[in-house]
């Protein structure tokens, strides 16, 4: 294995922090929550900075997306092969930190080097904090999966909770306050999860670096483990064309035919803001699904693995439909109400929940021991490819009201959404036509939980 842990007779003592867990745990959770918390708060206002302010493509946007969800891979490679999880967590938070202050400075080149920092930052320490974690784990507290697996769905709620907390303050922040005052939130409070994180050092897990090339067996399980998920991983890309769509141009979309004054007191929200139903919903379904399903079909007989799935390309079709719907009764003169992208965002989410949950716990129970990072790299890599596909597609929406009309795409929102919405459907057909034809002792029809 490229990065092996000590063995349990070496492994720190363990100092109960809740409910049995390692004191490591604290760290690891508030270091997170900072750093979501400050990734979700700078994406939450960077479209409209791109475009309205910078004046770039708005497939600038997606480009940089991409970047952030390939490079989990370059990290991965680099922490197992040469530096560690802990070092490469740490050394690049630095440039992270740097392009978060770089970005309030409103030049296209200082904005550009800003976002490099921030891709490279972010995607290379995305896979080491949380399998940093789960080797912590492992070593200090062997066997013991189930305080595992309760630490990972803090850890998940760490995440949501940051970036719920985020997206509800920064547009306010930067409505009064202005980007460059706004962008230096979540500046600082990546400084803060720096500082969290590499307090915790003495009691995360020991590594010891030994790589050693795989083997040609290690080689054949990973083609094969690969060839039984790329089919899924495959349509799980066309579920994200759309869903990517929910903080960018959804957001323009809200902007500029959605009725975002309040009820009764007139206040009327920023269009940005409404992105904070995301994490809201997934803080809620989440734990919901998790406690419901087992309690409705204790034996995993219908909700499987491929089932899950396939309802959440279901919800991903209708928050489509609904935002098509929408697009098509709006015009310039009179908003719709924003009950309308509510919903959407709701039933996106769920489709979120169903579709990554699900399919994340698949790649990591499919994968053998020696490639579970690689493996899940291999995943994150479907949002990095709905990204490229967007960095085209969006070029079609013509809905723009502030954008000159020879800058418009050739769609109108309706159709534009509508569109959208046809790639996780042939998703779902796709999928429902390699169930019927599967055998029914297929081994991806396991129990796999949320």
């Amino acid at each position: 294995m490229a990065n092996e842990s000590e063995p349990s007779s070496t492994k720190t003592p363990v100092v109960p922090l809740l409910l049995g867990h390692p004191i490591g745990f604290f760290f690891f959770f508030w270091g997170e929550f900072a750093e979501r918390c400050s990734y979700y708060g700078m994406r939450a206002i960077l479209p409209r900075y791109l475009k309205e302010v910078i004046e770039l493509d708005d497939s600038v946007y997606y480009w940089w997306k991409m970047a952030c969800y390939g490079l989990p891979l370059l990290g991965g490679f680099l922490a197992d092969r040469y530096f560690g999880k802990y070092r490469t967590i740490v050394w690049f938070s630095v440039p992270y930190i740097v392009g978060h202050f770089i970005l309030g400075f409103s030049s296209p080149v200082a904005v550009m080097i800003a976002l490099a920092l921030l891709a490279g930052g972010s995607g290379v320490i995305k896979p080491n904090i949380s399998t940093l974690m789960g080797m912590t784990y492992d070593q200090q507290m062997p066997g013991q999966t189930q305080l595992r697996s309760s630490a990972f769905l803090w850890f998940y709620f760490s995440i949501n909770i940051g970036a719920l907390i985020s997206t509800l303050t920064l547009p306010f922040m930067r409505d009064k306050l202005g980007y460059a005052i706004a962008f230096q939130f979540p500046a600082w409070l990546m400084v803060a999860s720096l500082a969290a994180f590499a307090s915790g050092k003495p009691y995360y897990a020991k590594e010891t670096l030994n790589y050693q090339p795989p083997t040609p067996e290690e080689r054949r399980e990973r083609t094969a483990t690969l060839g039984r998920l790329f089919g899924i991983f495959a349509l799980v890309v066309l579920f994200f064309v759309p869903y990517e769509h929910n903080d960018g141009v959804w957001v323009f979309f809200i902007r500029d035919y959605v009725n975002l004054k309040l009820p009764f007191s007139g206040t009327e929200l920023p269009p940005d803001l409404l992105q904070s139903i995301n994490p809201l919903c997934v803080i809620i379904f989440a734990p919901l699904f998790g406690w419901l399903f087992p309690i409705l079909d204790p034996q995993a007989r219908i909700f499987t693995a491929k089932n899950k799935i396939m309802l959440g390309f279901l919800c991903g079709v209708l928050s489509s439909g609904l935002m098509c719907a929408a697009g098509y009764l709006s015009n310039p003169d009179v908003k719709i109400s924003m009950l309308w992208v509510i919903f959407a965002y709701i039933l996106l989410t769920i489709g979120e929940v169903l579709v990554y949950g699900t399919g994340l716990e698949m790649a990591f129970a499919e994968a053998p021991a020696s490639m579970k990072s690689f493996i899940t790299g291999c995943f994150l890599l479907t949002s990095t490819l709905a990204n490229f596909v967007n960095t085209v597609w969006v070029k079609f929406y013509g809905g723009s009201l502030t954008d000159d009309a020879s800058k418009r795409g050739s769609m109108s929102p309706g159709l534009f959404f509508g569109l959208s919405g046809l790639f996780v459907l042939a998703a779902l057909l796709i999928m429902l036509i390699m169930k019927r034809d599967s055998k029914p002792a297929e081994t991806d029809e396991q129990v796999i939980e949320l």
